[in-house]
């Protein structure tokens, strides 16, 4: 049994907090594909359980999954004068992903300068 897709957006609730920090407030884009496409309440509400309910680290990770969808996508063509280049939106998400968890004061696994594992750990593998 399929869910109804839904969509809100109203900046007093944490899903619309999300929406507005991550840009994703055109609900007529629940229809378009890839990194253009407007995530569903369901989504956000996923991000945010899924991030302490900060809606700054949700729209942070709504934004990493645009650029995933953006880095799938990546294309630069050129037919004579027009030329199209997808490339960079990805980095631009990613780069604005970044900025948020700094406001929420979070630090990305990325940013930390310890490896995730050690020599020792991978020892008996």
């Amino acid at each position: 049994m399929a869910s109804a897709v839904s969509f809100t957006y109203d900046v007093n609730s944490p899903i619309g907090k999300t929406r507005l920090y991550a840009g994703d407030i055109d609900g007529a884009g629940l229809n378009k594909a890839g990194g253009d496409r407007t995530r569903t309440d369901a989504e956000v509400g996923f991000l945010l359980s899924d991030n302490g309910n900060d809606p700054r680290r949700a729209a942070a990770a709504l934004l990493e999954t645009k650029a995933n969808e953006y880095s799938q996508a990546a294309v630069k063509t050129e037919q004579g004068q027009l030329k199209q280049d997808f490339t960079q939106r990805g980095l631009q998400c990613l780069s604005a992903a970044k900025n948020l968890r700094g406001q929420s004061g979070t630090v990305s696994a990325s940013k930390s300068s310890e490896s995730p594992f050690s020599m020792d750990e991978m020892q008996g593998w």
